[in-house]
């Protein structure tokens, strides 16, 4: 039987009306024992609106809203327990009702494998994982499944599922100069360093990727900050590497500024 703590990161609304908490409390967990934390980065508590008597749920709330890689640091350091699962949820990803019971079968078949991946569509297209080179990623045309090289893999942070052995041994952390953009890919090139498997799902989730959504006035700002990322991802990386993803973040940004007809996304310096 899988152990898996899921952890749902949340942001202005109540608990109970994310897809993502609705959506994984609705999953078959026979062969799962699941513990949940909530943990509420909204300026003011909310309530959490659960009437769930055979899970365990905890509830966090930190309304200086911390960065995600510090919390995911604390709850690896603190609130995951030996033998779990770590499973990271933001809060509109959808789970499919096997989600749980597919998982917890991958584990047992491939016990040696510390993380495993679901097939994620979002926006009419496969975007996680995806295959992944100095800062460009490329989408996967069609679902793959099984265990793979983790190599030239990246992935979003919603849905992954990794095991506290990996996380409390030879994880080296997350880098908490990251906010929200970067937790991911920091990961994924760690694990890439430590171990050469991963396995992905025969499960896919829906998930909202939200970097260009909302008003225009905030597109340059959260790219700016995504680029401004890659700095610390890459800053202990060999120097062909980090030259390698420069060049990609500058097309990356003439790209934006012609498709957005905006040149502040050719600005240097702090976002």
């Amino acid at each position: 039987m899988m152990r898996v703590l899921a952890l749902v990161v949340v942001y202005g609304c109540r608990p109970v009306d994310t897809l993502s908490l609705h959506s994984l409390l609705e999953c078959e967990r026979s062969d799962c024992d699941m513990r949940v934390l909530v943990w509420d980065n909204s300026p003011h508590a909310q309530e959490l609106g659960l009437d769930v008597l055979d899970t365990e749920v905890g509830y966090i709330f930190t309304p200086e809203n911390l960065g995600l890689s510090i919390i995911f640091n604390r709850v690896i350091r603190e609130h995951l327990r030996a033998g779990e699962y770590l499973l990271l949820l933001d809060q509109d990803t959808g789970l499919p009702p096997n989600f749980l019971t597919t998982t917890a079968a991958a584990v047992v078949k491939y016990p040696a494998v510390d993380l495993f991946l679901p097939m994620v569509r979002a926006n009419g297209r496969w975007a996680s994982p995806v295959t992944y080179a100095c800062g460009w990623g490329r989408a996967w045309p069609e679902p793959k499944r099984g265990n793979m090289p983790s190599r030239r893999i990246c992935a979003i942070n919603s849905g992954m599922v990794i095991s506290a052995a990996y996380l409390h041994g030879a994880f080296p952390g997350y880098d908490e100069r990251l906010r929200f953009y970067g937790t991911d890919t920091q990961f994924m090139l760690d694990y890439i360093d430590r171990r050469p498997e991963l396995h992905v799902l025969d499960a896919t989730l829906s998930h909202d990727l939200s970097f260009f959504s909302g008003p225009p006035s905030e597109r340059v700002g959260k790219f700016l900050s995504m680029r401004a990322a890659y700095r610390f991802i890459y800053v202990r990386r060999p120097a062909l590497q980090k030259v390698a993803v420069a060049l990609v973040m500058a097309l990356v940004s003439v790209r934006y500024a012609i498709r957005y007809r905006d040149v502040d996304f050719l600005r240097v310096g702090k976002p």
